[in-house]
C-alpha cells in the first residue's frame, strides 16, 4: 500500500549503477535509509567444464528505489558508492509503474530472487519427495535443473545412491 503525503505518492524510480556494482549500491542506499528493490535471478554458468549457479541482478546495472516526490532529498543517490544516479527523461526522474514492481515482487522469494518460468527453484541438496512416476513416494535430494522442465535428484535405492532425472512437476519440497 502506498503512503500518501501532501506532495503525492511515494513512487518507484530506477537507479543506474556502475558496472558490476549493483549489490554495492543496494547496500549503501539501504544504509542511508532508502527502500530498495533489486530483483535477482539464478543463472547457470559453465566454467572449466563445471556447471554452477550464480545469483545476479535481473536488470544488470539497475535497481529500484522508492522515493517521496516532494519532501525527500534525492541528492545522496548520485554520490552513493556504486550508483551513478536516477534514470531521467530530461530533467524529470522517470518513475516505474507500481503494477510492474508488484508483478516482479509476486514472483520473488524472500531474497528477492525471481522465479522464472513458474518453476520452483530448489537449492542443491534440498530434500524433495517424488510425487509422480515410477519412483513416487520416495524421498531424494535435489541436485540440479537439467532443462526448463527436468531436474536431477539423488535417490537411494537398495543402499545405492543413483542420480535420476525426472520432470520438475514430479517433485515437491519435503
Amino acid at each position: 500500500m502506498d503512503i500518501i503525503d501532501e506532495t503525492g505518492v511515494l513512487r518507484w524510480h530506477a537507479v543506474f549503477c556502475k558496472p558490476r556494482q549493483d549489490a554495492r549500491a543496494e547496500a549503501h542506499l539501504q544504509n542511508q535509509g532508502f527502500e530498495i528493490f533489486r530483483p535477482k535471478v539464478r543463472r547457470q554458468q559453465t566454467r572449466n567444464g563445471r556447471r554452477r549457479i550464480r545469483v545476479e541482478s535481473m536488470f544488470p546495472r539497475y535497481l529500484f528505489v522508492r522515493l517521496n516526490a516532494g519532501g525527500q532529498d534525492w541528492g545522496p543517490i548520485r554520490s552513493t558508492r556504486g550508483a551513478v544516479g536516477l534514470v531521467r527523461h530530461g530533467q524529470q526522474a522517470a518513475s516505474v509503474p507500481l503494477p510492474v514492481i508488484n508483478a516482479l515482487r509476486e514472483r520473488c522469494d524472500e531474497h528477492d530472487i525471481v522465479n522464472l518460468n513458474g518453476a520452483i527453484d530448489y537449492r542443491p541438496d534440498e530434500p524433495v519427495e517424488i510425487v509422480d512416476g515410477p519412483c513416487a513416494g520416495y524421498r531424494a535430494l535435489f541436485k540440479a535443473r537439467t532443462s526448463e522442465e527436468r531436474v536431477q535428484v539423488l535417490l537411494t535405492l537398495l543402499n545405492h545412491e543413483r542420480c535420476v532425472e525426472v520432470p520438475d512437476s514430479a517433485i515437491r519440497r519435503v
